[in-house]
């Protein structure tokens, strides 16, 4: 299941998905935008209108997946906006929207999709996003705060689904700087890291259930200082010995 299949990485990873044989299930807001995902397999392809700020409406495609497919085994939380504008312009009612896309629009995704995938005892989540709360730039105020919650968002389900000790992963993806209208069509192809997508999908297991993956493989935070030290003693302990 992907989301945000209309344009750029969302409909990348519909045809990414499609060559390796899968059948994925797109969604996006608008029956024009779903109309550009055109595919050859009408088969494997099952696309559906629908806002993921509208739970009953996510709820309602997961459900109607589940009784056709019988499961659903890896999702990709792609939609997301990108209103470039300067905070103090920008209205309360825009940055509200902005957050509901970016932030409650994944939550209504995973709250739809994990019972399924707790009744089948397996399942992987990614969540698209972006350094961009690290280093914010001008006319990111809402992009940079909602990927910031998005990560804690995306810690705190993985916590909450080792508290019932379910095999369930959820990860944060950020396939970087693409060429999308979102970035201004500058960027990697999104090709390229559709591609990316489908590795990560594949992969036997990840380090943790909860791992940022920066492209095709994991990204490891910067150790403090204490943490380089401690490294450091080990290695010499190591030598000795």
């Amino acid at each position: 299941m992907i989301t945000g299949v209309g344009s750029g990485l969302g409909q990348a990873l519909v045809r990414a998905f499609l060559e390796q044989g899968c059948i994925v299930i797109g969604i996006a807001r608008r029956q024009a935008s779903l109309d550009e995902t055109t595919s050859p397999r009408a088969d494997k392809f099952f696309g559906h209108v629908a806002d993921v700020t509208d739970f009953a409406a996510i709820r309602a495609v997961v459900d109607a997946s589940v009784a056709r497919h019988g499961h659903i085994d890896i999702v990709f939380n792609n939609a997301a906006v990108y209103p470039r504008i300067n905070f103090i312009q920008e209205t309360p009612a825009d940055f509200a929207r902005g957050i509901d896309v970016n932030v409650n629009g994944v939550a209504n995704v995973c709250k739809a999709v994990l019972p399924a995938m707790l009744a089948t005892g397996r399942g992987r989540i990614f969540n698209v996003g972006s350094f961009a709360d690290i280093a914010p730039i001008a006319d990111s105020a809402v992009y940079s705060a909602s990927k910031g919650a998005l990560r804690a968002l995306t810690k705190a389900i993985a916590a909450d689904l080792r508290e019932l000790d379910a095999e369930i992963e959820v990860h944060e993806w950020i396939p970087g700087h693409l060429n999308t209208r979102m970035s201004g069509y500058t960027g990697l192809e999104p090709a390229v890291a559709a591609a990316w997508g489908v590795q990560l999908a594949a992969m036997e297991q990840a380090r943790t259930p909860n791992c940022i993956f920066e492209n095709d493989r994991e990204w490891l935070p910067p150790k403090g200082l204490k943490q380089r030290i401690l490294d450091r003693l080990r290695a010499l302990v190591g030598m000795r010995s």
